[in-house]
C-alpha cells in the first residue's frame, strides 16, 4: 500500500540546511561494512582486554560526497538496532577532540557503561549533555541509573588526563557494555604532529593500547590520510574514497526519495532521471535536485504529475551554480586565471608533484592580476587549497582529479 502524502516532514526537509542527514541513505555499503565490523572486531568481553590494532577507516572525498551522511546513517543504525552488543557511535567534530577531552572521555564513558535500553532511550537525550560540561554529563549518568563507576576527570593537581587510559583504569572496560566507534568529522583539521595529546588519544585507539572496546573513524577532505599519517597512525588504515553515487545508486535514492515522502510517482520515472543528470551522481547536488523537486511537490500536494520539471530543474541548477561561487574562497578568485588554467590542462593520470609543477610554470608564464600565486602561498599550498575547496581530489593510487566535472567546466569558465 502506498504511504500516504507526508507534507508536515517534506516541508521540513526542504527548510532543512543543505548539510542535514538525506532522508534516504544508498550506497556506501563497503565503507559501513568494513566500519561495523572492525567494531566487532575490537568487542571481545571474557578475553582479557578489548580492542584491534590497526583498524582504522578513514572516510575522504571533496566537501559535498557525504562523508558526515555516513557517520549519521551509522549512528541510527545503532540507535535502531535491538541486538544487544550493537556499536554504538559516538561523532564528534575535530574541534571538540582537540579542545574538550574530558567532555569526550565523559561521553565515551556513557556510550559504553549503559545497558542496552537504556542506550537506545537516552542517547538523544544524552547527545545534547555530552559536551557542554563533563561534570553534568556524570549527573545524567547517575540519574538513568549508570552510576556503577566514578570517573575521575582531574587529577590532585587539577589537570585533565590525557589519554585513554585514565578511562579505562577509571570505568574498567569488562563493565562496558558494547563497543563504541569514536568518528572523528573534519578530521583534516586534526592538529599536525604526532606528540600531541589528541594525537595520543587516537594512536591509543589505532593501536589498540588502553584494553577498551574502541574503533577509530576519521572522516576529511582529500588530505585526511596524510594528516592521519603525521599524527603517528602509521600502518593499518583502511581508506575509503568518497565520491560519486553510481547510477543505480542515484535511481534507487530518487525513487526512495519518492516512497519516503509519499510523492505519487506514477510515470514520473524519466522526468526524475532526467532531473538527477545535472547532478552527476554527487550527494551535494542530488540534495540540490531533491530539494528542489519537494518544493515542486508541496505545491502540487504530492502529485508529480502537476509539477513543473522545468522550473524544478532550473532550481536545482541555481542552487548548484550558488554552491560552486561559494566553494571558490578568496584566494582562488585572486587567482582565478591560474585555477582556469590548472583545471584546464589537468590530465588523467597526473600526480601531486605533476600538479605542482603545473602551478609553478602556469604562475611564472604570464605576469598580472588573476594569474600570480596569492601572497604567502607557493605552489605546494596552492594545491592544498584547492583540494581543500573540491577543486581537486587525490585518489588512492595517488593520482589527483577533478570530482565533479562541472565544478572543473565552471572553474575554467570562470
Amino acid at each position: 500500500m502506498a504511504r500516504a502524502f507526508d507534507r508536515d516532514s517534506l516541508r521540513d526537509f526542504v527548510a532543512a540546511g543543505e548539510g542535514s542527514p538525506p532522508p534516504v541513505f544508498v550506497g556506501r555499503k563497503e565503507a559501513i561494512k568494513d566500519i561495523e565490523a572492525a567494531a566487532r572486531r575490537a568487542w571481545k568481553p571474557g578475553a582479557g582486554g578489548h580492542g584491534e590494532p590497526k583498524e582504522t577507516c578513514v572516510l575522504w572525498g571533496a566537501p559535498g560526497a557525504g562523508k558526515s551522511s555516513i557517520l549519521a546513517e551509522l549512528e541510527s543504525r545503532s540507535l535502531g538496532s535491538a541486538t544487544q552488543g550493537t556499536p554504538r557511535v559516538l561523532a564528534l567534530s575535530s574541534e571538540r577532540l582537540v579542545a574538550d577531552q574530558p567532555s569526550v572521555l565523559a561521553a565515551l564513558a556513557a556510550a559504553g557503561a549503559m545497558k542496552h535500553r537504556e542506550w537506545s532511550r537516552w542517547a538523544d537525550r544524552l547527545r545534547s549533555e555530552w559536551f557542554s560540561r563533563a561534570g553534568r554529563v556524570l549527573e545524567r549518568l547517575s540519574a538513568v541509573g549508570c552510576a556503577g563507576f566514578s570517573l575521575g576527570l582531574t587529577r590532585a593537581d587539577g589537570e585533565s588526563p590525557s589519554s585513554l587510559f585514565a578511562l579505562a583504569r577509571a570505568t574498567n572496560p569488562d563493565k562496558w557494555t558494547a563497543p563504541v566507534i569514536v568518528a572523528v568529522d573534519e578530521a583534516q583539521r586534526l592538529p599536525a604532529g604526532e606528540n600531541s595529546p589528541t594525537a595520543h588519544f587516537l594512536q591509543s585507539i589505532h593501536d589498540a593500547t588502553s584494553g577498551l572496546p574502541l574503533t577509530l573513524v576519521l572522516a576529511g577532505l582529500g588530505d585526511t590520510p596524510h594528516r592521519a599519517q603525521d599524527a603517528g597512525l602509521t600502518r593499518g588504515l583502511k581508506p575509503h574514497d568518497i565520491g560519486r553515487l553510481a547510477q543505480e545508486e542515484t535511481d534507487e535514492l530518487m525513487r526512495g526519495f519518492c516512497a519516503h515522502f509519499g510523492l505519487f510517482a506514477g510515470g514520473s520515472e524519466p522526468w526524475l532521471a532526467e532531473l538527477a543528470v545535472g547532478a552527476e551522481g554527487w550527494p551535494r547536488h542530488l540534495h540540490f535536485a531533491l530539494k528542489a523537486l519537494g518544493e515542486e511537490a508541496l505545491s502540487a500536494e504530492g502529485d508529480l504529475g502537476r509539477i513543473s520539471w522545468d522550473r524544478a530543474g532550473r532550481r536545482a541548477a541555481e542552487s548548484r551554480l550558488r554552491y560552486y561561487r561559494g566553494q571558490q574562497s578568496a584566494e582562488m578568485l585572486q587567482s582565478r586565471h591560474l585555477v582556469g588554467a590548472v583545471m584546464r590542462n589537468l590530465r588523467e593520470g597526473m600526480r601531486e608533484d605533476d600538479i605542482i609543477d603545473l602551478i609553478a610554470a602556469k604562475a611564472s608564464s604570464r605576469p598580472g592580476r588573476g594569474w600570480t600565486l596569492p601572497s604567502g602561498t607557493d605552489a605546494d599550498a596552492f594545491l592544498d587549497l584547492l583540494t581543500h575547496r573540491g577543486a581537486l581530489q587525490r585518489r588512492k593510487d595517488n593520482s589527483v582529479h577533478c570530482p565533479i566535472p562541472s565544478f572543473r567546466s565552471f572553474l575554467i569558465e570562470e
